[in-house]
């Protein structure tokens, strides 16, 4: 019986080995993945990221597992680029603005007074000419962009009334540091502010910066109401987001995976854009209640003026895409 007793421990480690073997077989097949954006926990967009995380984890019976990391704790939007590209990160949120840095041509839904209004804005995130123009994202950074997701209208909020171009003369209006919203500025010869967004609300209260620039949800988010008087819906960006998977992570995944991915996030992001738009009816009838004077603008005398200092095409467009847009809307702008 002893001979064979070495046989019978060869055996249970080989078992043993297998096991083991196995095991971290199971685990090779197991892709892990990181998204990151610079929202809060709080925020629709985080809210349609977990969404989406579990969603997958779920029709990929556990081989996908998505890590959801808001409040740029990964880093900045700046640095999603290359962040994507080395596949330090596999997912991100990333803002048109920032897209079009990549592929100019996308700066054609940043061209301030591009869209008509709401139903316009739709109409392009579904219309086969923004399809085209994420393909071109694609080609040219190597990462896929999967689907769009409406950020919300950016309004100018203020310390005065500014009901017409001439009123934002010499203004001291913050700006983020992109060309869309630079060119919104510039254009209307007022003097464009740029500072770290944790600094605006002091720069307000002090004076330093008499207006500012972003979705309502921003301006009710950071308390902004505290600080200004006066909403003017200018709508003058429908601001969009980008879902954007890195080449990496995008080339991990088998067809039948990509196509459930990309199912999955097209779904959520459409689940986001109608909470999205119902949260911008909310936030102004919260602005209203908080004092805030809410007041429409002349948006033709606006889009006149711009139209005098820039082109689309001189700000990125391809020639021929402008029109295709305003087609979208029933005609010319």
């Amino acid at each position: 019986m002893k001979s064979f007793l070495p046989w019978r421990r060869a055996g249970v480690l080989l078992m043993a080995l297998g096991g083991v073997v196995a095991s971290a077989a199971v685990q090779a097949q197991v892709l892990q993945l990181k998204w990151g954006h610079v929202f809060e926990p709080g925020s629709i967009f985080h809210q349609q990221a977990e969404l989406a995380a579990r969603k997958i984890g779920e029709q990929s019976e556990g081989k996908i597992k998505i890590e959801v990391v808001p409040s740029s704790k990964l880093g900045q939007e700046g640095d999603f680029a290359l962040m994507l590209a080395n596949d330090s990160m596999q997912i991100a949120y990333v803002g048109q603005a920032t897209l079009a840095d990549v592929y100019p041509p996308l700066r054609l839904g940043s061209y301030p007074f591009a869209f008509k209004d709401l139903a316009h804005m739709r109409k392009y995130l579904a219309s086969p000419l923004l399809a085209e123009l994420m393909k071109g994202y694609d080609e040219k950074s190597g990462n896929h962009m999967v689907a769009p997701v409406y950020y919300g209208a950016r309004q100018v909020t203020s310390s005065k009334p500014l009901q017409k171009p001439e009123d934002f003369r010499d203004l001291r209006l913050y700006v983020p540091d992109a060309s869309a919203y630079q060119l919104f500025a510039t254009a209307l010869d007022a003097k464009p502010i740029t500072l770290p967004f944790m600094s605006l609300y002091g720069s307000l209260k002090k004076g330093e910066v008499e207006a500012q620039e972003n979705p309502l949800g921003t301006v009710k988010d950071k308390r902004l109401y505290e600080v200004q008087k006066y909403v003017q819906l200018t709508g003058h960006i429908y601001d969009t987001l980008g879902i954007v998977i890195g080449k990496a992570a995008w080339a991990k995944f088998t067809p039948a995976q990509q196509a459930m991915v990309e199912k999955t996030l097209v779904e959520t992001a459409k689940w986001t854009n109608v909470g999205v738009i119902a949260g911008e009816l909310e936030d102004e009838q919260f602005l209203r209640g908080k004092g805030m004077t809410v007041s429409p603008v002349n948006r033709q005398a606006f889009l006149e003026r711009i139209g005098k200092r820039s082109t689309p095409e001189q700000f990125g467009a391809r020639p021929g895409d402008y029109a295709k847009l305003q087609a979208l809307g029933g005609g010319a702008n």
